[in-house]
C-alpha cells in the first residue's frame, strides 16, 4: 500500500513549517473592515469611559445620603455629653466638657504645672490641680448618660421581659400552627389559612378599644401580660403566613423519611422541622422585636399606674415629668434605648436577608 495515499495534504494557501503542522491561513481585514473596528474599539472605550464617571457620581451620591442618614444620630451622641448651658447658648456645637479635657491633656503632655481654673459651686473661678480638673471635666461630661441609666433602667428590665415573652409566644405558637396548616389535610384548611390571613387587613386601631375592655375584664391592666398576650396574638398572623410558606417548601422526602423511622408529627416538628427553619425563625423574631420595642400607644394605656412602663412609653414620661428641661438627660436616654437595635441590627442583619432570601415570603 502507497503511503503517499494515507496522508491528509493541506489545502492550497497554508503555511508549514519544519517539523510542526500545517497552520490555517489567516484572513487580514482589508481597510474599510479595519477602520470600522477602531471605531467600535473608540465607541466601546468611550462608553466603559462613561460608565465608570457614571458610577463614580452615583457612589459620591449614595455616600453622602449615607452621611445625612447618620447626622440626626451624631447630633444626639453629641447632645448627650453637654450641658443645659450651652444647649442655650449654642445649638450646634462641641461638649465643653471634651474641650476641657483635649486642653488638660494637652498641657499635662507640654509639662506645663499651671494651675487650671474652674468654676466652684457658688459661680466663681477658683484654681485646681490637673487631676481634679480632669476628673471634674469627666464627671460633667458624663453626669447626663449617669442620670438618665439611672431613670430609664427599670424601663429597659420592663421592655426586656415583655420582648422576650412576646417573642417566645410567637415564635412557638406560630410555627405550630403553620405546621399544621401546611402538613394536616383535614377539611377547610385553606379556608381557615385564608380567613386567618384576612384579618390583616383590618387595622390594629380598629380593636384597641375592645382589647382594652378585654384586658381591663380579665384584670390584667398594670401587668406584663396586658401587653404581652395582646402582642402574641396580633403577631400570629404575619408569623403564620411565613411559617406556612416556608414549611410547604420543604421536600416531602424528608417527612416521608422520618415517618418510616416512627417519627411522629410532634418529633417531626421539633426535631426536623424548627432546626431548618432557622432562617424563618429570625425574621419572624427580629420584625416582633422591633415591633413590640417601638410600639408606644399599647404599653401606655394599659398601665395606668406606671409601674410596668417599657421603654417607649417611659421615655414620654421622662420627656413630660421633672427632666423635661433636662437636655443631656433626655438625648442620653434616647440613645441608652436605641444600643439594643443597633446591636440587634449588626448581628441579625445576614440572617434575617438569609430568611428572607431563602423563601420565607415566597407566595
Amino acid at each position: 500500500m502507497d503511503v503517499l495515499q494515507c496522508l491528509q495534504f493541506s489545502a492550497h494557501g497554508v503555511c508549514l513549517c519544519h517539523r510542526c503542522a500545517a497552520l490555517r491561513h489567516h484572513l487580514r481585514p482589508d481597510a474599510a473592515q479595519y477602520e470600522i473596528l477602531q471605531v467600535l474599539g473608540r465607541t466601546a472605550g468611550g462608553a466603559m469611559k462613561t460608565g465608570q464617571k457614571k458610577v463614580w457620581w452615583i457612589h459620591a451620591v449614595l455616600i453622602l445620603f449615607s452621611l445625612l442618614t447618620l447626622l440626626p444620630f451624631a447630633f444626639m451622641v453629641n447632645n448627650v455629653f453637654r450641658s443645659n448651658a450651652e444647649f442655650y447658648h449654642a445649638f450646634f456645637s462641641f461638649p465643653g466638657a471634651f474641650k476641657q479635657v483635649a486642653t488638660i491633656t494637652g498641657r499635662a503632655l507640654v509639662g506645663d504645672d499651671t494651675p487650671v481654673l474652674m468654676a466652684d459651686e457658688e459661680g466663681d473661678l477658683v484654681p485646681v490641680s490637673k487631676g481634679d480638673a480632669l476628673g471634674r471635666s469627666l464627671d460633667q461630661a458624663t453626669r447626663g448618660p449617669r442620670l438618665a441609666w439611672k431613670v430609664i433602667r427599670p424601663y429597659m428590665l420592663n421592655t426586656l421581659i415583655v420582648t422576650l415573652l412576646t417573642v417566645t409566644g410567637v415564635l412557638l405558637l406560630g410555627s405550630a400552627t403553620a405546621y399544621i396548616l401546611s402538613r394536616y389535610r383535614f377539611t377547610g384548611h385553606r379556608a381557615l389559612f385564608l380567613f386567618i390571613i384576612s384579618t390583616m387587613m383590618f387595622p390594629g386601631v380598629l380593636t384597641l378599644v375592645p382589647s382594652f375592655l378585654l384586658v381591663k375584664w380579665l384584670g390584667l391592666l398594670n401587668t406584663y401580660w396586658a401587653m404581652v398576650l395582646p402582642y402574641i396574638a396580633g403577631g400570629q398572623v404575619f408569623a403564620i403566613f411565613v411559617f406556612r410558606s416556608y414549611f410547604e417548601g420543604l421536600p416531602e422526602d424528608l417527612f416521608e423519611s422520618a415517618r418510616i423511622d416512627g417519627a411522629g408529627h410532634v418529633q417531626i416538628y421539633w426535631q426536623i422541622v424548627l432546626p431548618l427553619s432557622l432562617p424563618v425563625l429570625s425574621v419572624v423574631a427580629v420584625m416582633n422585636i422591633l415591633g413590640t420595642w417601638n410600639n408606644f400607644l399599647w404599653p401606655f394605656i394599659t398601665n395606668t399606674e406606671g409601674s410596668h412602663h417599657v421603654i417607649s412609653s417611659g421615655l414620654f414620661v421622662l420627656a413630660t415629668t421633672a427632666h423635661a428641661s433636662n437636655f443631656s438627660t433626655l438625648y442620653a436616654a434616647y440613645a441608652i434605648s436605641s444600643i439594643p437595635l443597633l446591636v440587634l441590627f449588626i448581628y441579625a442583619t445576614r440572617p434575617f436577608i438569609r430568611g428572607v432570601t431563602s423563601g420565607a415570603f415566597k407566595a
